[in-house]
Order: structure tokens, then sequence, then C-alpha cells
């Protein structure tokens, strides 16, 4: 006859629900970044990226400026 293997008890991890409210109001900023910006994930197209890439090189400028500039012109004008 085999002994039969009893499991550990499994115990439920305790969360600080405050802690990752008052993380969650107060915006996650990157590493080592601005506290005035907020990081914004994009999925793009390949060909736009390629677009945005080749412009912000021929300017001399970040994508995240390009972007930042075409998003401040488009919500300007309205």
């Amino acid at each position: 006859m085999t002994k039969s293997k009893a499991k550990p008890p499994m115990h439920k991890p305790a969360f600080d629900a405050e802690g990752i409210l008052r993380f969650a109001a107060q915006g996650a900023s990157p590493p080592g970044g601005d506290s005035d910006r907020v990081s914004l994930p994009l999925m793009l197209k390949p060909e736009a990226v390629s677009r945005l890439q080749a412009e912000a090189s021929r300017k001399e400028k970040t994508i995240e400026q390009i972007i930042e500039k075409l998003v401040a012109k488009h919500l300007g004008k309205h």
C-alpha cells in the first residue's frame, strides 16, 4: 500500500488595497522620467511607425516629440 501525499495548505496572498489604490491614483511615471509626463502605449501599423521614424530622423527629433506636436496641433483645432 502507498502512502497518500499530503499537500501543504495554500494561503491567499495579503494585498494592501489602500496601497494599490494610492499607486493607481498617482499614476506611474517611467523610471527616471519626468513627473509631468504619462506613459501611453500605442498600437500602430508598421507603415505608420516607419513614417514616424523617417520624419523624426529628418527633423532630428524623437518620435515622442513628433507625436506630441501632432496631438497638440490636432486638438488645438477643436
